[in-house]
């Protein structure tokens, strides 16, 4: 059951993967130039609207069902893709996509909030993040292969397919992990929610998890646009390279779970990894900035961000998760609205870009931004858990 959740959790990468290393073709056949991009902020708005919308739904007909309905609206989404003829289609489709995301990945997340508190549940989401990050390994490849051989509109097709595939797995092998409330849930999750926002370490950790996601979706929901409309660099070759970023994302999650989490206190993890990922993005904005930026060597340091992330990014999670007591559905919707909010706001400005503009520096910068803030959310969220429980694992 971890292994599916795990792959659920992957809804952003199995809508964007597959899809995003095409987006400067996108861009030539619709003459959009970087407005291309509100194809991805398209999808993170609706992951924002939808974990607040679809999210807590888990709470009141339970994370099974919850799975299924989101796989539904998101092939419902893939079948209008297909047929999209302009921008504004697109758009509407990944609106769609994303609340169907949303539905299916928040209540994964929750079943991983379930298994437990402290390092277990990290250690629960961190076995769940390897088969998240194992997953994007084939999802640029497989995106590529079926762009190059029917056209990118059938790329959609390949997304309702794998919803599809996951949705059968769900029904056969997934079990409900909580009880549900039913129609008396609204009550009990407007009381969750002021509960949550009532907990200071709560509001600091997805924060901080927030942020983390912000600064990952600026690699993976944009890098194309930089490395191969402004740096020249191969579709195609785009393509490989984000794939071997993913493995390097799974061997880190992998190793994270192993070596790091059950020795190592949360807040010193993320700490030092954010303090990694500021380092990455003084660079590379400064590559591009002093327009010494080239994909021939950049190419190998975006293999950075991706292993850096598979080891924080499940730790980030487990935080928020332990600290929203029992209401992980409406905690894990709640962290979900805030870290596709900051995403989606990220990727608008980068669409904004005129044409002849660097999208890559504005890239670094944001990065630089993004890392710092989660930085500071998690010293801020280890002060406020400390100060309730001086004996916090922290």
């Amino acid at each position: 059951m971890s292994i599916i959740c795990g792959l659920i959790l992957s809804m952003g990468a199995i809508h964007m993967d597959t899809i995003n290393w095409i987006l400067p073709t996108i861009a030539q056949d619709l003459a959009s130039g970087n407005s291309t991009l509100m194809v991805t902020s398209g999808f993170f708005y609706g992951m924002m609207v939808g974990h607040v919308i679809v999210g807590p739904l888990s709470d009141m007909i339970g994370k099974k069902k919850t799975m299924v309905v989101g796989f539904i609206i998101c092939i419902i989404g893939a079948a209008i893709g297909s047929q999209a003829g302009g921008l504004g289609g697109l758009i509407a489709a990944r609106l769609l996509q994303g609340v169907g995301g949303a539905a299916a990945s928040n209540a994964a997340r929750a079943v991983g909030g379930d298994a437990g508190k402290g390092r277990k549940s990290a250690m629960a989401l961190t076995f769940m993040q390897i088969w998240s990050a194992a997953i994007p390994i084939i999802l640029p490849l497989s995106g590529k292969w079926v762009g190059n051989s029917f056209g990118w509109p059938a790329i959609f097709w390949l997304q309702a397919a794998i919803c599809g595939i996951l949705c059968i797995l769900v029904l056969i092998f997934v079990r409900e992990t909580s009880e549900i409330s039913g129609k008396g849930c609204v009550k009990r999750i407007t009381g969750e929610v002021k509960s949550c926002l009532a907990t200071p370490e709560y509001v600091f950790f997805v924060l901080c998890f927030a942020f983390n996601m912000a600064t990952f979706f600026l690699y993976s929901g944009s890098m194309s646009v930089a490395m191969v409309t402004e740096l020249g660099m191969d579709n195609n070759h785009y393509a490989n390279v984000y794939a071997w970023g993913a493995v390097a994302m799974t061997i880190f999650a992998f190793l994270g779970r192993t070596f790091v989490a059950p020795k190592v206190n949360p807040s010193v993890i993320i700490r030092a990894l954010n303090a990694v990922q500021i380092a990455f993005a003084v660079f590379f904005a400064a590559a591009f900035l002093g327009n010494f930026a080239d994909w021939h060597y950049m190419q190998y340091m975006l293999w950075i961000l991706p292993a850096v992330q598979g080891i924080v990014l499940p730790v980030a999670m487990a935080q928020v998760m332990n600290a929203s007591g029992k209401a992980t559905g409406t905690g894990a919707a709640f962290m979900g609205f805030v870290q596709y909010l900051f995403s989606s706001i990220t990727t608008t400005i980068l669409a904004t870009v005129k044409e002849g503009g660097s999208v890559g520096q504005y890239i670094g910068i944001m990065m630089v931004v993004t890392a710092g803030c989660s930085f500071i959310f998690c010293v801020m969220g280890k002060r406020a858990l400390l100060k309730k429980d001086p004996n916090a694992i922290i």
